[in-house]
């Protein structure tokens, strides 16, 4: 879900390049930032996840790419490697804006193809949302290949819901732009539909939403307390019942604040009691 920063003017989207392990998401994200101005983009930024890595960086279109004067800022995420753990993959995908499905064109990964589907599929799931629900396109990549299946093909196999479809090659960097450009489209259609306002205001969204603090009031000078005729002994203090242990655990996948900031939310307990914070880590940018 889109987040509305009040104080920048800005809101944050998500869209996360998912599909099967060496399928091309990371070269595909690695050759979207080449082709975008610096001016529009922030740095790309790397994390290990487990076994894997995940990439990301920032960018903002250019054009009218703002809803009701807001800026709209758009956040790529993907998860790199050849097998990539479902809990990394859960954690990027929560609050995502839209998806761009990476496929393998080659023959021998259409059973590797249908499977990540599937789990995008049931991931999206258990955040109440789908492929029908969230802007998504197919990226073919591979298409090169000289054993390539067919665009046609994989339509019939992977894309029943008719979804739009491209042919890439993320190693040379043709057509990966097409792509994200369809799904950046449906997001902001989404937006707009919404207004500032709705996107700000939706279900579960509020507690989010980044505003100036506001200034604190004088504070007035206390009364002055008359002193009692007689002391009474007060009551001896009962004793401090012993403390919880306390956990730390993830809240959500951690987003990029620009430049080399990225925020990520977490969750300290102690018994039945929860509070939410978010750290702020400053991160060293990939050369290359």
């Amino acid at each position: 879900m889109a987040l509305v920063n009040q104080a920048k003017r800005e809101i944050n989207a998500k869209i996360v390049f998912f599909g099967p392990g060496l399928a091309g998401k990371g070269t595909t994200l690695r050759h979207i930032f080449n082709k975008l101005k610096p001016e529009f983009r922030g740095a790309m930024k790397v994390m290990n996840v487990q076994d894997a890595r995940m990439l990301f960086f920032d960018f903002t279109p250019p054009g009218d790419g703002n809803v009701e004067g807001f800026k709209v800022r758009f956040h790529l995420y993907t998860v790199s490697g050849s097998n990539v753990d479902p809990a990394a993959w859960k954690m990027v995908l929560k609050g995502v804006d839209g998806v761009v499905f990476v496929a393998d064109s080659a023959p021998k990964q259409l059973d590797e193809n249908r499977a990540a589907l599937e789990n995008l599929a049931s991931f999206l799931k258990g955040y109440g949302q789908g492929l029908a629900t969230v802007p998504a396109v197919l990226q073919l990549n591979k298409s090169d290949l000289p054993d390539a299946v067919a665009q046609a093909e994989l339509d019939r196999v992977l894309n029943p819901s008719r979804l739009p479809s491209f042919t890439t090659n993320s190693k040379g960097g043709e057509g990966v732009l097409q792509p994200l450009m369809t799904v950046v489209k449906g997001v902001l259609a989404g937006l707009r539909s919404k207004g500032a306002e709705g996107v700000a205001s939706g279900e579960g969204l509020q507690h989010m939403v980044e505003t100036p603090p506001a200034p604190s009031a004088p504070v007035p000078p206390a009364a002055p307390v008359p002193e009692p005729a007689a002391r009474v002994p007060a009551a001896p203090a009962a004793p401090a019942a012993s403390e919880e242990p306390f956990t730390l655990e993830l809240a959500g996948a951690p987003r990029a604040a620009g430049g080399d900031v990225i925020c990520v939310p977490l969750t300290i307990r102690s018994g039945a009691r929860t509070k939410s914070v978010v750290l702020t880590l400053s991160l060293a940018v990939e050369e290359g």
